[in-house]
């Protein structure tokens, strides 16, 4: 990477984190119950609910209608393309990804 990129790059990370907000909107786009395939997901302004397991939400970064959401020990997932009726979920650890219908 050439040395502007680099400059860019780290620009566009503090633009980024500028973007993260600690403090809960009152409707996120993806709040819900969804199923992806493998699993039912359930997402409130702050928890991200599967199987038995809720974890806390600790930032969310929205982009349009994509979104990252942020989690203790720096788990991260990626909701992309959320609509009224789909999402895609993919895994900031695993890659893992799955096309999501909203249940409810």
């Amino acid at each position: 990477m050439s040395l502007p990129r680099v400059f860019l790059a780290v620009a566009a990370l503090g633009a980024v984190a500028a973007c993260v907000s600690d403090d809960p909107v009152e409707d996120y786009a993806f709040v819900g119950t969804w199923d992806c395939q493998v699993e039912t997901f359930t997402f409130t302004n702050t928890t991200y609910s599967y199987g038995d397991k809720t974890l806390p939400i600790k930032a969310v970064r929205q982009d349009n209608r994509n979104f990252t959401l942020y989690f203790a020990d720096g788990y991260v997932i990626g909701l992309g393309a959320v609509t009224a009726t789909g999402m895609t979920w993919v895994s900031g650890a695993s890659g893992d990804q799955f096309n999501c219908k909203r249940v409810n």
